[in-house]
């Protein structure tokens, strides 16, 4: 009889640790908390779900979720679940103002887990400029007045990209500009030649040029233009 009463007592045991364990209090458990897009095209809205659910004992409440900038918002489903339940964060990236770069952007999940108040999800990928512009910005140098300089960059159009430049023109009245396609490259390539004029006023000049283009996520291409004219002898 004892021999039967250990033998049961034992077996209750074993059943009991072998019961999935249930975390006492709200526990917040992601299916995922990484999302890599890859490569994506300047001007993608990118948007994932990440899925969560409580695997606790008691209601888990989502107290706060902020995004780590403007260009990234996050949407809960609902902020209280029950255990056992489970919830949504749908998080939406809008590229189209952000620099063509490796991209990384995280959101802050505030709970009542006590265990993990806070968990962070990341999302990453590599955005593609809608044009390759040799040089972010042309500077001038310190020249004295009454010589001509001139500066040259190159604007190439990613040959999966349907697009073309259209013009350019200068918000500095000392700075003229042409735009020339460059030979063989089948419409992809533009050269982009500024020339400070010899007869420029003494001091820092500054302003832009614009390109205008037929891409409806960049229609123009803005190149900051500056420069310090010296007195001549």
């Amino acid at each position: 009889m004892q021999r039967f009463f250990f033998l049961l007592c034992t077996a209750t045991v074993a059943g009991i640790l072998t019961l999935p364990a249930q975390e006492k209090g709200a526990s917040i458990a992601f299916d995922s908390t990484t999302r890599d897009f890859g490569r994506v095209s300047e001007g993608a809205v990118l948007k994932h779900i990440f899925k969560f659910a409580n695997k606790g004992n008691a209601t888990l409440e989502i107290i706060r979720v902020d995004s780590s900038c403007g260009c990234t918002s996050a949407l809960l489903s609902k902020n209280k679940i029950a255990p056992g339940n489970s919830g949504e964060i749908e998080v939406v990236i809008a590229t189209k103002d952000l620099p063509a770069s490796e991209l990384s952007k995280t959101v802050s999940v505030m709970s009542s887990d006590p265990r993990q108040p806070v968990v962070v999800l990341t999302l990453t990928a590599v955005v593609e400029p809608e044009f390759v512009i040799s040089e972010p910005s042309i500077y001038f140098g310190n020249v004295p007045r009454g010589r001509e300089v001139t500066k040259e960059i190159l604007v190439t159009i990613p040959a999966n990209k349907p697009f073309t430049l259209q013009e350019a023109s200068s918000t500095d009245a000392n700075v003229t500009v042409k735009l020339e396609p460059v030979a063989g490259s089948n419409g992809k390539q533009f050269k982009l030649i500024a020339l400070q004029k010899a007869d420029t006023a003494e001091g820092f000049h500054n302003g832009a040029i614009v390109i205008k283009t037929t891409s409806p996520v960049k229609p123009e291409l803005r190149i900051p233009v500056r420069g310090l004219v010296l007195k001549g002898k």
